[in-house]
C-alpha cells in the first residue's frame, strides 16, 4: 500500500509541475508595454457631439490615457467630411490604430504614423449611418484599446 501511495504522490507532483502549479517550476510572464499588466494603468474616455457643419451628423472620439505618464492615444471621426484622425502620443515604437465601424460593416483599420504623430484620413460614407470607433496602442494581441462606447453618425 505504501508503494502505491508514493507512486500516486509522485505522479501528482509531476502533474502539478507540468501545469506550472509549483512555484519553482512556473515561468514568470514578462509584461509587455502594451500587455495586460499595463492595461490596468490606462483610462478610457470619449464623447459625441452634433456636428454644426453636418446636419444630422454626430462626431465622436475615443481616447485611452496612461495617467502615470500623460501619454495617450486618440481616435476621432468628424462627421463633416468624414475625417478619421489617429493621434499617437504613446511611446511604444508601434503605430496606434483606429478601428471604425460604419453602418453594418467593419471594422476598417486605420494606422497612425507612429509615436508622437497625428494622421488625418479623408473617407466617404453614406449619410445617416451609425458610427463606432475604437483606438488601440497597436495592432498586437497585447494592445490596450478604448472601450468603444460612444456612437456617432455619418
Amino acid at each position: 500500500m505504501r508503494h502505491s501511495t508514493r507512486r500516486t504522490l509522485a505522479a501528482a507532483a509531476a502533474a502539478a509541475a507540468g501545469l506550472g502549479l509549483l512555484g519553482s517550476t512556473a515561468a514568470a510572464a514578462t509584461p509587455t508595454p502594451d500587455g495586460p499588466a499595463a492595461a490596468a494603468t490606462w483610462n478610457s474616455t470619449g464623447a459625441t457631439w452634433n456636428d454644426p457643419n453636418d446636419t444630422g451628423g454626430v462626431s465622436v472620439y475615443e481616447r485611452a490615457s496612461k495617467l502615470s505618464t500623460g501619454e495617450d492615444i486618440l481616435g476621432q471621426f468628424i462627421a463633416y467630411g468624414e475625417k478619421i484622425s489617429v493621434f499617437d502620443r504613446h511611446d511604444n515604437d508601434r503605430k496606434a490604430i483606429v478601428k471604425l465601424w460604419v453602418g453594418g460593416s467593419g471594422p476598417a483599420v486605420f494606422y497612425g504614423n507612429g509615436d508622437g504623430t497625428e494622421r488625418v484620413i479623408n473617407e466617404s460614407y453614406g449619410e445617416g449611418q451609425a458610427v463606432y470607433l475604437q483606438v488601440c496602442t497597436s495592432d498586437s494581441a497585447n494592445a490596450v484599446c478604448s472601450d468603444r462606447t460612444h456612437r456617432g453618425r455619418s
